[in-house]
């Protein structure tokens, strides 16, 4: 997105920019204009969008690389403790939806990268064994091999390590073993099968 065109943007009343106008600059900021004082004004609707518009390009894994790029270390405390808050209440709200695990999956990532720390909302997601359980089918083959399956997902991310071990932990393995083991033997049903043809 150009300069000029972010500055259309800065002129307009936050509210009334649209998720088709705020949609470019959402997926490329920092890349080719804007700075973090645009980005900061942004958010607040960038934020409003994703929420409410299903199926808004950029996920919220984009937004989340976007966020930590615009060091939130050097914010006001007031400004981290309100988007804290915001993923609280997003992850409150998943917690009361059924079949969520998607979009838990993609939230708990996009907070991870952006730089905040994924577990507080890892143990609240804990207390619902139902939404761990949906959690954990989006992850289940991938965890077999000690990775996570959403493919924003980057390793050097301490919450990548995070959510690894929150699944490993007893607790959450106790809850999700019947995914698990259902996972185990649909693969070495599938293996027996190849080595039948073989």
């Amino acid at each position: 997105m150009e300069s000029k065109r972010v500055d259309v943007l800065l002129r307009r009343p936050l509210r009334q920019l649209t998720p088709e106008e705020l949609a470019s600059y959402s997926a490329s900021a920092f890349l080719t204009a804007g700075d973090v004082d645009d980005y900061l004004y942004f958010l607040p609707r960038i934020m409003e969008i994703t929420i409410s518009e299903l199926g808004w390009w950029p996920d919220f894994e984009v937004t989340g690389r976007a966020i930590r790029d615009s060091t939130p270390e050097k914010w006001q405390p007031e400004q981290r403790q309100a988007l804290t808050e915001l993923f609280e209440e997003v992850i409150e709200e998943l917690l009361r939806e059924e079949d969520s695990g998607y979009a838990i999956d993609g939230w708990i990532c996009g907070i991870a990268h952006a730089n905040w720390d994924v577990r507080p909302f890892l143990q609240r997601i804990e207390k619902s064994p139902g939404h761990v359980i949906s959690y954990c089918e989006m992850n289940v083959l991938a965890l077999g091999r000690r990775e996570l399956e959403n493919h924003f997902w980057e390793r050097k991310l301490e919450g990548y390590a995070h959510v690894l071990a929150w699944f490993a932990s007893p607790s959450v393995r106790g809850m999700t073993m019947a995914v698990r083991e259902v996972n185990l033997d649909d693969k070495t049903r599938t293996e027996g099968a190849k080595m039948e043809v073989g």
